[in-house]
């Protein structure tokens, strides 16, 4: 198969066996199929319940996958870039979501950054049009921000053999929402 020709026979399958595992995900999928949404890639099941739907709108592609049982989550790139799925060029789609809502002054609620409340049905096509529109700088930092958040979380549960204290938990989550916040307002 080829991204002129996926075969869309497994594709309500796939809907479906996503749902099960990630509504939200699956509803968006939907949501882009039914607007025009191109489908570039789809393919699956493969070997240990693998599969991948890449949808285009406008200048972005949005990437949904299952792997072994579990929702890969929802991630965007721009659809001139090719990108595999464990490539940087992939972003999640939920920090896009937070840079287009701090910069567009949406009320977005912030209060750990491993659960971003990011409502896709409503906010998923506004917030997927603006970084086509050549807001991926904005969402990088807010990336960047987001890994230097996860990589000290790791370091802190590594350094307390996976028993970290809560007021410490608290205070990493604390200034990983502020990194992030400050990277989601800086202007470039």
């Amino acid at each position: 198969m080829t991204d002129a020709d996926p075969d869309l026979a497994n594709l309500p399958r796939f809907l479906e066996h996503l749902e099960q595992r990630d509504a939200a995900a699956a509803q968006f999928a939907r949501q882009l199929i039914d607007d025009g949404g191109a489908v570039r890639v789809f393919w699956g099941p493969q070997q240990m319940d693998v599969w991948e739907l890449r949808v285009q709108r406008g200048q972005m592609i949005v990437r949904f996958g299952v792997e072994r049982g579990y929702s890969d989550g929802v991630l965007i790139a721009r659809a001139g870039i090719p990108a595999t799925w464990n490539d940087n060029a992939l972003r999640p789609m939920r920090l896009a979501v937070l840079a287009w809502a701090r910069a567009n002054n949406i009320p977005f609620r912030l209060d750990d950054p491993d659960d971003l409340d990011v409502d896709l049905t409503s906010d998923g096509f506004a917030a997927l049009d603006w970084v086509g529109d050549g807001h991926d700088a904005e969402v990088e930092r807010v990336q960047t921000a987001w890994r230097e958040y996860r990589q000290q979380a790791g370091e802190l549960r590594g350094r307390t053999r996976g028993r970290p204290d809560q007021s410490d938990v608290q205070a990493a989550k604390a200034a990983g929402i502020a990194a992030i916040e400050a990277a989601a307002r800086s202007v470039t």
